[in-house]
């Protein structure tokens, strides 16, 4: 019987895999920021995104700031929803941290609507 710790690790393993595919695709038929962060241990650090930075250029492998209260959430194990300014943007965000099997941190989702 899959106990409900492993229903969701599962679930967050499909989503992510699924995020891969869809993660700059869906964000812009909906007009949506999206990133999928791993976690090395210390930083959330962005894999996949629609994020630019203030100069254009992709997010891709920068690290979500550590002084941001969505880093204090997720490294508790928690979800985040509230504006976050991000570059130079600010934004209503959603964050969610994303558990493997047996419960260790790999990562987290993001999505959000931001101001240009």
């Amino acid at each position: 019987m899959t106990t409900n710790r492993q229903f969701w690790a599962a679930i967050s393993r499909n989503m992510v895999g699924v995020g891969l595919l869809l993660v700059a695709p869906s964000a812009a038929l909906a007009a949506q920021e999206s990133t999928i962060f791993r976690y090395d241990g210390q930083d959330f650090i962005r894999e996949k995104t629609t994020l630019t930075t203030e100069d254009g250029a992709s997010a891709v492998n920068t690290k979500l700031d550590r002084s941001s209260p969505a880093f204090e959430h997720l490294v508790q194990k928690k979800s985040f929803t509230g504006q976050a300014k991000l570059f130079d943007r600010t934004c209503d965000s959603i964050y969610a941290p994303v558990v493997d099997a047996s419960g260790a941190l790999t990562g987290a989702l993001f999505v959000a609507t931001c101001n240009k």
